[in-house]
C-alpha cells in the first residue's frame, strides 16, 4: 500500500519536546532557512496563506501572474487589498522569455509572482527571468514551495516564500516562510507579528529544512523515473500525452481528450489504488495546467513510498485503464 506524504517520526519527537521547552525555536529554523537559501531577513508565520498575504499587502502594482501553473492564493491575497493583477501567456505553464521581454517592454509592471515549478511539474527559467526583472526594475517574488532543496532554483528573486504545509518538501502540516533575499520591500511589521508562527511549528520547520535538499533530490529522481516510464508506454497515443517530457518536478501531468473524460480516468484510477489519500488530480486547473489532463501527485507520497516499484505499479495501472477504454 502507497503511503500519503506524513510528518516523520523524528519531527514529530522535536515537536513534542518543543511544547514544554523554553528553548527559541524561531531563531534556529530562521538560522537553518538561511543557511540553506541565503538572505539575511527571514520571517516564519503561521501559515503560506498569511506568508502571501504580507507580501500582497506590500508589493506595488501592477503584479504579473502567469496564466496558468500558479497559485490562486496568491492572486487571492492581492484581491484582499485590491491589488491589480495582470497575466502573462505561458507555454503550458512555463514563462516564455521572449514573450516576457515583449510585455516588460510594452506595459508597466513593478513586481511579478512566480512559481519555481510551474504546476510542480517543470522548472521555470529563473536566472533568465530574473535578469529581465533588474533590467526593469520589476521586483520578483519567487514561490519556492516545491523546490526548497533544489541549488539551482533557490538563487532567484528579491522574495523567497514557501509553505510549510502538507503535503510539502518542508513537511509539517502547517506554517511557512518569507525569506528575503534584497530588501527592497520592507513588510508590514505589525502584520509579521500578529501573523507569527508558533515555537512547535518553528522547532518543526527547524528539522526538516535539513533534509530538504535529500527529500527534493529524491522526489524528483523518482518523478522523473515515472514520467520516463509513462512516455515509452503512451508512445503513440494520439491524446494521452507526457506534457513536459524533458522538464524535472515533483508530479506528472498526462493530457486528455476531455474534461469529463479526465475526471473518468482519474477516478477509475483511484479505485485501484490502495493509499489513505488522495495522489490523482485532474486539470484544467490554474494550479496545474488549464488543460484536460490526469495528474499525478508524486510529490503527496511519503518518502518511504518514493521507489521505482512504486512507479511501476502506477503506471502500469494508468497505462491498463486507458488501454481498457480508450475513448471512456
Amino acid at each position: 500500500m502507497l503511503e500519503f506524504k506524513k510528518i516523520s517520526e523524528d519531527t514529530l519527537e522535536v515537536m513534542k519536546t518543543a511544547v514544554e521547552s523554553k528553548e527559541d525555536y524561531y531563531s534556529m529554523a530562521v538560522d537553518n532557512i538561511q543557511d540553506l537559501l541565503g538572505g539575511t531577513n527571514t520571517h516564519i508565520l503561521n501559515s503560506a496563506n498569511s506568508c502571501l498575504l504580507v507580501i500582497a499587502e506590500k508589493i506595488e502594482e501592477p503584479i504579473l501572474v502567469a496564466d496558468q501553473g500558479g497559485w490562486n492564493g496568491f492572486i487571492k491575497s492581492c484581491e484582499v487589498f485590491d491589488k491589480k493583477i495582470e497575466y502573462i501567456k505561458t507555454d503550458d505553464g512555463i514563462v516564455n522569455i521572449e514573450s516576457l521581454k515583449k510585455y516588460l517592454n510594452e506595459y508597466d509592471v513593478n513586481s511579478l509572482y512566480i512559481t519555481s515549478l510551474a504546476g510542480y511539474t517543470a522548472k521555470q527559467p529563473l536566472k533568465e527571468i530574473q535578469e529581465l526583472c533588474n533590467i526593469h526594475e520589476v521586483l520578483l517574488i519567487v514561490d519556492i514551495s516545491g523546490s526548497v532543496g533544489d541549488e539551482e532554483l533557490n538563487k532567484y528573486g528579491d522574495i523567497q516564500v514557501s509553505s510549510t504545509g502538507s503535503p510539502k518538501i518542508v513537511n509539517v502540516e502547517n506554517g511557512g516562510f518569507i525569506n528575503d533575499i534584497t530588501g527592497k520591500v520592507e513588510l508590514n511589521k505589525h502584520l509579521l507579528k500578529t501573523l507569527k508562527a508558533d515555537n512547535i511549528t518553528c522547532a518543526a520547520i527547524s528539522h526538516e529544512i535539513t533534509k530538504a535538499v535529500e527529500i527534493e533530490e529524491k522526489t524528483i529522481g523518482i518523478n522523473t523515473y515515472l514520467k520516463n516510464r509513462l512516455i515509452k508506454q503512451l508512445s503513440g497515443d494520439d491524446v494521452h500525452n507526457v506534457i513536459h517530457p524533458d522538464s524535472l518536478g515533483l508530479n506528472t501531468m498526462i493530457t486528455a481528450e476531455s474534461k469529463s473524460k479526465a475526471k473518468k480516468l482519474a477516478y477509475n484510477i483511484r479505485q485501484r489504488i490502495e493509499i489513505d489519500g488522495n495522489i490523482i488530480t485532474t486539470g484544467p486547473n490554474y494550479n496545474r495546467i488549464k488543460k484536460p489532463s490526469v495528474i499525478i501527485e508524486v510529490k503527496n507520497l511519503d518518502v518511504s513510498s518514493l521507489t521505482e516499484e512504486n512507479m511501476d505499479y502506477l503506471c502500469d495501472i494508468l497505462t491498463e485503464e486507458i488501454r481498457k477504454n480508450p475513448t471512456l
